[in-house]
């Protein structure tokens, strides 16, 4: 019944429908809607205005309860901020995990440096092989550096450019012989001359 008044209220709350067409709206006999809207009236609910609408029909006007009408005061003001949840892991289980996390592994920690390698190596081939010798190797420090300055040097040597680089080890060879410890073949002028015998160091 107050949702049927409602629809019928103007912006200032008041409504004017007469009594057969709430109980036609409310599908209930006029009689039935008399009874209700008394019992309405009796609760505070709705203000009815005896022929104050148009026509001299009724002024009816919904009474809305305060926020607060029948809600009990809290027992305890709201705390400003929200509780902790005591569920959550500590703080200390938190940096653990973290360190975990943003830690490297082993085998990340091995194939520091491999990337460099295989860009320097010029047959690229059989990586999987080579990254595995390398994880086995481990080089680090002052052997990485050594590694790959002998690879550097081994990159411009004859051997290695010749035929197009048909005789260059496959990576993953080159790295289980350890062949960056390969001692360097010296310079063709650096070479020096037989010894000359001297009885026949005057012959003509």
């Amino acid at each position: 019944m107050l949702l049927a008044i409602a629809d019928f209220s103007d912006d200032n709350g008041n409504a004017y429908p007469a009594v057969p067409t709430l109980a036609e709206k409310c599908r209930m006999t006029p009689r039935n809607a008399n009874l209700i809207l008394a019992n309405l009236k009796k609760s505070g609910e709705l203000v009815v205005k005896q022929n104050e609408g148009p026509k001299g029909t009724n002024r009816y006007l919904i009474r809305l309860a305060t926020p607060e009408a029948g809600f009990p005061k809290p027992l305890k003001p709201a705390s400003d901020e929200p509780s902790v949840n005591h569920q959550e892991p500590p703080i200390a289980h938190d940096a653990k995990k973290q360190r975990r996390v943003s830690s490297p592994s082993a085998s990340e920690s091995a194939e520091d440096g491999f990337a460099d390698f295989w860009s320097a190596y010029p047959k690229k081939v059989a990586k999987p092989q080579a990254l595995k010798a390398w994880k086995k190797i481990k080089p680090a420090g002052q052997l990485l550096a050594s590694l790959m300055a002998a690879l550097g040097k081994q990159k411009a040597s004859a051997d290695w450019l010749k035929d197009g680089g048909q005789f260059i080890p496959f990576p993953a060879s080159w790295l289980n012989a350890r062949r960056w410890e390969d001692e360097e073949p010296p310079d063709a002028g650096q070479v020096s001359a037989p010894a000359r015998n001297p009885i026949f160091a005057g012959a003509i």
